[in-house]
């Protein structure tokens, strides 16, 4: 038998594909791909090996890049592209059996573009962000395929936030459409301010994510965007202070006050509705100051905070205390004095006879005649 040409056959292949719906086979897997599922970038090469397992008068590749002829008298062929630039394709490997069904083996290829650009953005003002309120941000990326094993995940610094599968549905072609579109996604934030942390500075951003399955690259192909820096402003909130402050009277104190806030806020310290000089959040209670309660006032172009120190002004008794005890130390004294005086005279007092006295010349020699007696204490 001749070989049968290609415009020959393929009337009848269709119809024979048609009655195989989505299952790619014959009943009996009479051929066999390897590999059986392809993943290619696009513009790179491929190359598909497809072994018959019968008996056959000629088989061959149905392509619309670089189809295979029917052949006879061979058990495999290669359906090779060198750069591989449809989108689109279902590539079929066939073999004609005499007297039974046509195999026919159906190649999955996956055609993938990484996108061109991955970028983020704010779709509000691009002023900063003010403390409580909602914005929504938008990642744009050009030109990808095939979106639907896109995955856009969403950053908060190195920390997933949010993760958006749903692009089969947002694109305006065919759910099965193969070539590179351009899609977008918004996630919507609010800027927020704790204790411990605040969104200001922080930095968001996007990656575009193509999942393809073992066959495709590993890790999964990602690209990023480059991250976009967050300005928050919020109001201002005190740093802790003393609610109360003991002033000694004709002495100074130093009533200090901090706050943090963004934009960095002015702080004044205010007496009876008067505000008062105050340097980098101090002022200097003078002894001309009155007590009373004095505010610390930090305000900027979000909020305004406040908080009450209570100036007590205290009389300085500390000359009448050191006069007291100087007195006191006299007095002690003086008792001591008294008191060891009396006793020396009391111990020392009383009656003496004189036995044996040494007389001594005004020189200090003693006098030839004297002798030297001891002194004994009489009785009373």
């Amino acid at each position: 038998m001749g070989v049968l040409s290609w415009d020959c056959f393929l009337p009848i292949l269709l119809v024979v594909g048609q009655q195989l719906c989505d299952s790619g086979s014959t009943a009996d897997g009479c051929l066999q791909l390897h590999p059986p599922r392809v993943v290619v970038r696009h513009g790179d090469s491929v190359s598909v090996n497809c072994t018959v397992s019968t008996d056959h008068i000629g088989m061959g590749w149905a392509a619309p890049v670089d189809d295979v002829p029917i052949t006879s008298g061979v058990q495999f062929l290669t359906w090779r592209v060198e750069s591989l630039r449809i989108w689109d394709l279902k590539p079929l490997c066939y073999a004609n059996r005499p007297g039974k069904a046509q195999c026919i083996e159906r190649l999955s290829v996956t055609v993938y573009k990484p996108p061109d650009n991955v970028s983020v953005s704010s779709m509000n003002s691009t002023d900063p962000m003010v403390e409580g309120s909602q914005y929504q941000l938008k990642c744009e990326i050009q030109n990808i395929a095939p979106v639907q094993n896109l995955t856009v995940k969403w950053y908060k610094g190195d920390t997933l936030v949010h993760e958006d599968r749903d692009y089969v549905i947002k694109v305006k072609k065919p759910e099965r459409e193969k070539a590179p579109v351009s899609v977008s996604s918004t996630l919507l934030i609010t800027a927020n301010r704790t204790a411990n942390r605040t969104d200001d500075n922080v930095q968001y951003s996007c990656g575009a994510e193509l999942d393809l399955g073992p066959e495709g690259p590993q890790p999964p192909l990602a690209v990023k965007s480059t991250p976009l820096r967050v300005t928050v402003h919020y109001k201002p909130t005190i740093n802790p202070i003393v609610t109360d402050l003991h002033v000694i009277h004709g002495y100074s104190a130093v009533l200090n006050c901090s706050a943090k806030g963004n934009p960095p806020p002015d702080i004044v310290w205010i007496f009876n509705g008067r505000q008062l000089p105050t340097q980098d959040g101090i002022y200097t209670i003078s002894e001309r100051d009155d007590e009373g309660k004095y505010t610390c006032r930090a305000n900027n172009s979000v909020g305004i905070h406040e908080e009450t120190v209570r100036v007590i002004v205290t009389e300085n008794y500390m000359p009448l205390i050191a006069g007291i005890l100087v007195v006191l130390v006299l007095a002690i004294s003086l008792a001591f004095c008294v008191i060891y005086s009396i006793y020396y005279k009391n111990k020392k007092m009383g009656h003496y006879s004189l036995k044996n006295v040494k007389l001594c010349t005004q020189n200090g020699n003693v006098a030839q005649n004297g002798n030297s007696l001891p002194m004994t204490r009489l009785p009373e």
